[in-house]
């Protein structure tokens, strides 16, 4: 994979981009912070989601199991608050995507997401729909999937593709515990497994740890990097710089169905629809917005 060579922190070009879309399109308020409501044991679930709302309906995701993020999450906003962050200005939430803690982060990512989603909408952008919960990444026998983060669903459809599966994860917790329940699949810490890898899928988490540019790295035999999950729903063109060739998202679609199952520990599948936007027919945000050439 040809990466361009880019120094920019990956944060600090997304936060410079929506800074500079910010100019034309202004950003609302935060109409409230949402948190799952999902009983269970810990451990139990492999993926949760923390979504920023604002006050045009936009919304945007963020994922909330890394480290101990959850349960900071809850001590400092709260589950049943109807009022978390209301009135905040996303922007300055945004900020703490570069050196905030944990929540601080997480809330970030959210803040990005749900900005990206706002001019989306008033711009008239629809992202095309992902054909697959692969964020369109179609396999064949000869491919070798690295994927970053686990995707659990996915296992079945590469041993039906008749490829070969790597999975590199970042928590050696998670690691033990998903080669118990996928005792076949090849799983580790090590990162330069990915090298022998043509297609990469990777989770929007990468975003959240710094770990994107390193993981573009590990991956140089790569012609498809793909970045997917529901915390992926934002600009995508500092991710295409650095040599992603998709992203796979999520859009929230039903504010209200969404709104009631994340209080209630329901599924939101069906407020919200999968995108996937290839580089290739990517405009730019510029040409999008009317912004800057």
């Amino acid at each position: 994979m040809n990466l361009r060579q880019n120094r920019t922190p990956i944060s600090t070009a997304l936060l410079q981009q929506l800074a500079a879309i910010a100019t034309r399109w202004p950003s609302p308020k935060v109409r409230r912070l949402h948190i799952p409501q999902r009983p269970g044991e810990p451990g139990e679930h492999d993926a949760e989601f923390c979504a920023i709302e604002l006050e045009d309906g936009a919304f945007g995701l963020s994922y909330i199991l890394l480290g101990g993020t959850l349960d900071h999450l809850l001590a400092r906003h709260g589950s049943d608050r109807h009022d978390a962050l209301a009135g905040a200005d996303p922007m300055a939430l945004a900020q703490r995507l570069t050196g905030g803690d944990e929540v601080e982060r997480a809330v970030a990512l959210a803040a990005v997401n749900a900005l990206t989603d706002s001019v989306w909408r008033r711009i008239g952008y629809t992202p095309p729909p992902a054909g697959n919960s692969l964020g369109d990444v179609v396999l064949g026998p000869q491919d070798h999937l690295g994927m970053i983060g686990f995707f659990p669903p996915l296992v079945r459809r590469v041993d039906e593709a008749g490829g070969r599966l790597t999975v590199v994860e970042m928590n050696a917790e998670m690691v033990a515990r998903q080669r118990e329940r996928f005792p076949k699949v090849h799983i580790t810490l090590d990162r330069s497994a990915l090298a022998a890898c043509n297609t990469v899928v990777g989770t929007s988490t990468m975003l959240l740890n710094d770990s994107l540019d390193e993981m573009l790295a590990a991956a140089p035999n790569a012609t498809r990097f793909a970045v997917i999950g529901p915390s992926a729903g934002l600009w995508p063109d500092a991710l295409f710089d650095r040599g992603v060739t998709l992203l796979g998202g999520t859009q929230v679609v039903d504010g209200a169905a969404f709104a009631e199952a994340m209080a209630t520990g329901a599924s939101w599948s069906s407020a919200s629809r999968k995108f996937a936007i290839a580089r290739d027919g990517w405009p730019g945000w510029a040409a999008l917005t009317g912004g800057p050439a």
